[in-house]
């Protein structure tokens, strides 16, 4: 089965690899030394498993290790001391994207979905790797179904991203699912991708990146009909995973499908994410990076290979990758 969903995999990613303001004078982009490290130092994690492809990563700062998944496997992998090793092995996992680590809860949530659109479910476990609940999220509404993405508020409700469908799920913390938000004009044009990357802002709303349409998005939890567009002064380039570092501070990752204008972006704010201004930029064309997480202050960002996986490849090389 998991072979077929690779093909399909293949086939859906390739498709939609074809298709695919305001700011005042002190908004200027500041000299921070990003960079990302040779392999000979600890700025550089290589994992050697092949045909892993993971698209999601988590720091675990209880038990020091960062939590990957699998697009092609669905297992879910730590990485100890720059080792890889299975953490999770569950029969009932077939593509694995999006990780989430509740720390309020202690627990790991994951989106586990088909790429033919045909399941979609957020997955829960404790940190020590026992099943709590599977909440079924694709027969909440008709279509095809990709879930993608996932955060948690503070009150420990996951918030579910549906790149196929436009649509964010919610899940209380005793597992009953529900549509948070649903607006066709958010779903994507067939073979691309929609809402994807997101996270929870305590003062209220989530932030969510649209990869189709270039954009972030601002959506109140208390009405998110009323959502809007964060005003951006410059380009996103298929913006994918993000990560909220503070409630100022946002960490974007633009893979531009592994493209020449792949970037980390972090942006800053000075009203909530009605607008935001660039703090800095960092290339890195041609890596197809996915998402990011944090350690102790400091960023870490995926290098997933799928360009190769785009193409029909094999790779048993991926990278956890230090943004300083």
């Amino acid at each position: 089965m998991r072979n077929l969903i690779f093909a399909g995999l293949i086939l859906c990613m390739v498709l939609s690899n074809l298709s695919c303001s305001s700011e005042s004078p002190a908004d200027t982009v500041e000299n921070f030394n990003l960079s990302i490290a040779n392999s000979h130092n600890d700025w550089e994690i290589t994992i050697n498993e092949t045909d892993l492809y993971p698209e999601g990563i988590e720091y675990d700062i209880r038990n020091n290790r960062f939590l990957i998944s699998s697009i092609t496997r669905g297992d879910i992998g730590q990485v100890i001391n720059g080792e890889y090793s299975v953490f999770i092995s569950d029969e009932n996992l077939v593509s694995t994207l999006g990780i989430h680590i509740d720390h309020t809860t202690k627990r790991l949530l994951v989106t586990n979905t088909n790429i033919d659109g045909s399941f979609a479910e957020l997955v829960v476990y404790n940190l020590t790797g026992e099943n709590i609940f599977y909440a079924d999220l694709g027969g909440l509404s008709e279509g095809g179904h990709l879930v993608n993405d996932v955060t948690t508020d503070n009150h420990g409700n996951a918030y579910v991203t549906d790149s196929y469908a436009g649509i964010i799920y919610k899940v209380d913390p005793a597992g009953n699912a529900s549509i948070f938000f649903e607006d066709p004009d958010l779903a994507p044009i067939p073979g691309n991708f929609g809402l994807n990357g997101i996270d929870y802002d305590p003062r209220g709303f989530l932030l969510v990146s649209h990869i189709q349409n270039n954009t972030i998005l601002k959506f109140p939890i208390d009405d998110p009909g009323d959502y809007s567009l964060v005003e951006i002064p410059i380009p996103l380039f298929s913006p994918d995973g993000i990560y909220l570092d503070n409630p100022n501070e946002l960490i974007v990752v633009s893979n531009d499908f592994g493209g020449e204008k792949a970037r980390v972006q972090i942006f800053g704010t000075r009203d909530s994410w009605e607008t935001a201004y660039v703090k800095s930029e960092f290339p890195v064309p041609g890596d197809f990076l996915t998402t990011v997480t944090v350690k102790r202050n400091i960023a870490y960002v995926l290098s997933a290979n799928l360009d190769i996986l785009l193409s029909g490849g094999s790779t048993d090389e991926f990278k956890i990758l230090r943004v300083d």
